[in-house]
Order: C-alpha cells, then structure tokens, then sequence
C-alpha cells in the first residue's frame, strides 16, 4: 500500500510550522520561532522523531522578509537594459527604494521591435566590456532587461551565453504572457536580489529533511498555486504561497477567510486574483489570490494618541526583537495585551517564551503611557482589556467591511482569541484547527497530483 503521511513546511519571517500528515488526520505539528530556534535543527528534530512513518512526500512555501529584499543586504546585482530604458526599473509608483546601485546600471544598443523583428542587432563586444567591467568589480550576479524580448529573445540568449561564459549568473524576465515590461523586469530584478538568501533557506530546508524525505520528493508551493522544485522564476512569489494557499481551500464554498497569524493579519478573497504585488519597489508581476493586510498587526505598537488617548500605533515592531514579555523588546506591542491569556501562554511555538521580567517591563511602560494620558487615574486592568476591546472591534469590523463574500472563515493561532468578536456575526465561523498554513500547503500540493 502507498504511504500516505506527508509533510507540510510553512516558513514565514519569524516563525515556521511542520505538520505531518495521514491523510487528513494530523500526526504531528510544531511551531518554532527562529529568532530562538534554528530553522534546520528544528525542522530535523521534527522529522527524526517520526521518519520511521515513511514520509513520502513534502510540501514546502517559503516566505523571504521584505526587509532582505534590498540589495543591501542581499548582495549587488547588474542590471543591463536596451539602451534608453535604463530607468525603467525605478518607473510607475516607485517610493524611491532602489533595486541596486546605480553604478550598476549598464545599457547596450539593441533593440527588437514590437513584431519580435531585430531593429538594431546586438554587438558582441558591448556585453564582453560589461562582463570585463563585472569582473573587475567582483559581481556575480546580472539581470538582463532586453526590450520586447518576450516576443524574440534572439539578443537575450546571446547575452546571456556570453555572460555565463565568464561565469556570470545570468537572470531573465520569466516567459508570461504580460506585455508590461516594467513589472516583469521588476520581478527578474528582486528574484535576482533574493537568490542567495532563497537558495541558503532551501538548502537548510533539504537538510533538515534528508534523512527522512528525498529531495525529489521535497516540492515548493507558489503564490498561483504551483507546484515547483525548481524555484528560479518564484522566488518572489514565495511571499504569498501560504496564504494563497489557505484561501484555495475555500474557493468553491463562497466565503472569504481572514487569518489571525502571529506575524501577519491578513483577508484572503478566494474567488478573486491579483496580477500585480504593490511593492516598496512598485508594481511587481505576481499572480496570487487577492489579499489585504488588516490595519491592525500582531505586533503593531501601542502610543497615546493626540488626544492623549490610547491607540495603537502604524508602526509595526516585528518579532526580532519581539514584543516586551519576550524579554528583549524594547516597546510595547498588540500581542503584550494578552501575555497573560492562558490561550497565549500555551500556544505552540510561545509557550515558555514569556518571562517574568519582559512582563513587569510591559506593565512599568504601560504604566508610565498612563500616567501622561487624559485620564490619569486609569488602573493597568483597565487600559488592558480596553485596548483588547479596540484591537478586537478593529479586526472584525475591518474583516466586514472588505470581505468579498457574505461568509468568512476565522483561521490562524490567533483565531480562538479573538472568537468572542465574532460570536454576533452569523456568517463567521472559527477554524479550530492549528497549524492552518502548513495544512493549507501540503492541501495545495497533494491537488497538484505531483
């Protein structure tokens, strides 16, 4: 008989889940938090204790922080567009973020029309004094932006064979069938950017499962709900694959789901797509299910307001270094609200994480906010669960204003927490299920029949 247990690996920004399953039955699951925990060892733990069940396949998205996205950080890439379209990149809503530096920029004179005929053929001696040039600088990684060369890549294969010849790695726009030039370069751009980061992640993701899954069998979810091992063209759709692929569970029951996670609080609309991601770079090709962040985060701050009333503030603090009854946390959070709530203290991947002194800390700025607002004779009680309250109106009313279908479904670790403002909307229902994003992974995969 065929084995039928299957993993499921969903690694966000600061938390990544495992799920073994049996069909639908779950055999196993953990969350762990990878500013504590190391994403490899954790997820090797995990399959060690149960690799004598024979898994026999795995499915995996991989989420990449925005914050590594910039080149700073991830490593210069070159750029060599047709001439004349060097700033393209920088083009249509564009807040000002480069994807690299400008001494990086190369333009060459070529140019193939619209019909895919070749206007002005490309010079060989062009991309060898840019491969020279590249040398020199120690870079190794080139983007090649070709006008119309979705239509004739005839330039674009030169090109790229002669870079590679010098042992430049070569990246090209993924073939598609959107004509805009300007997101697809933007999406080879930041693939290019990520690359290494991407290729260290999956490498420890294959370790920590070699002795109990083969790597042929290890798959990637994309954010259009693909199945891939070879990830060279989604690499940036791997910041949307969970949770397109927790709406795909519900595309044929009518109803929009909003997932509470510890990282993100975000309406998916199953029956709806989004070509583009509005990045901090601009409008980036991607396909994936129409989604909306909340205005209300897990980790977004709290701050008195100019009427000297609490509110939570637009800044969003992040789980490195975490909220202030972690310990290293340095301001007060939307999740230290409840970092007494049993629910919370005893959710995976948070259990044990709270100490005694983040929480007097919590308590100490919390009461020093007090002591500067209007109403100085609040109690700590008090502005607590008042700002609950606020979070949790914050939530469901948004959820009911730009839900697409009648129905929602409540998913997430978060989900049972904030249940009691939904109990007076009929059409809401809580999926009591942990661990929906790895379920919703290894879901889409086993629909991929690969």
């Amino acid at each position: 008989m065929q084995n039928s247990f299957m993993l499921g690996v969903s690694v966000g920004e600061s938390f990544a889940e495992y799920i073994l399953l049996d069909g639908i039955n779950t055999v196993a699951a953990k969350r762990a938090y990878l500013s504590r925990e190391n994403l490899k060892n954790s997820l090797q733990q995990f399959v060690s204790a149960h690799k004598e069940k024979g898994i026999a396949k795995a499915f995996v998205s991989l989420r990449i922080s925005e914050k590594l996205m910039d080149y700073k950080l991830s490593g210069a890439v070159a750029h060599v567009t047709t001439e004349g379209f060097e700033n393209w990149l920088e083009l249509r809503g564009c807040s000002g973020a480069a994807l690299t530096s400008s001494e990086l920029h190369f333009s060459v004179r070529e140019r193939i029309l619209a019909s895919g005929q070749i206007l002005h053929a490309l010079a060989q001696e062009e991309i060898e004094a840019i491969a020279a040039k590249l040398q020199l600088m120690e870079i190794k990684k080139v983007c090649l932006h070709f006008l119309h060369a979705n239509i004739n890549p005839a330039h674009e294969k030169q090109a790229q064979e002669l870079f590679q010849a010098k042992g430049i790695e070569v990246f090209t726009p993924e073939k598609t069938e959107n004509q805009d030039e300007v997101t697809r370069w933007r999406k080879n751009a930041l693939n290019a950017t990520i690359s290494s980061l991407f290729q260290d992640l999956k490498k420890d993701l294959l370790e920590g499962m070699k002795d109990a899954v083969p790597e042929s069998q290890v798959y990637f979810v994309g954010s259009a709900g693909e199945v891939f091992q070879d990830e060279t063209n989604k690499r940036v759709g791997s910041l949307f694959a969970s949770y397109s692929a927790l709406g795909f569970q519900y595309q044929n029951s009518k109803m929009d789901v909003l997932h509470l996670g510890l990282e993100d609080f975000v309406l998916i609309s199953p029956d709806s797509w989004s070509e583009n991601w509005e990045s901090p770079w601009g409008k980036v090709e991607n396909k994936s299910l129409q989604m909306r962040q909340l205005s209300i985060q897990p980790t977004m701050g709290i701050k008195l307001n100019s009427f000297k009333h609490f509110d939570f503030h637009r800044n969003l603090e992040g789980w490195e270094p975490g909220p202030m009854s972690f310990g290293r946390g340095q301001k007060t959070t939307l999740m230290d609200l409840w970092t007494e709530n049993a629910k919370v203290t005893k959710m995976a991947g948070l259990q044990d994480r709270m100490v005694a002194a983040g929480i007097q800390k919590f308590k100490t700025a919390l009461l020093t906010m007090v002591k500067s607002s209007y109403d100085r004779n609040l109690e700590i009680s008090t502005v607590i669960k008042e700002l609950q309250s606020l979070g949790m109106q914050k939530v469901v009313m948004e959820s009911l204003l730009h839900r697409q279908n009648k129905k929602i479904k409540v998913t997430g670790p978060l989900a049972e927490l904030f249940a009691n403002g939904f109990k007076k909307d009929p059409n809401a229902s809580i999926d009591d299920q942990d661990f929906a994003e790895a379920r919703a992974v290894v879901a889409v995969g086993l629909k991929a029949k690969v």
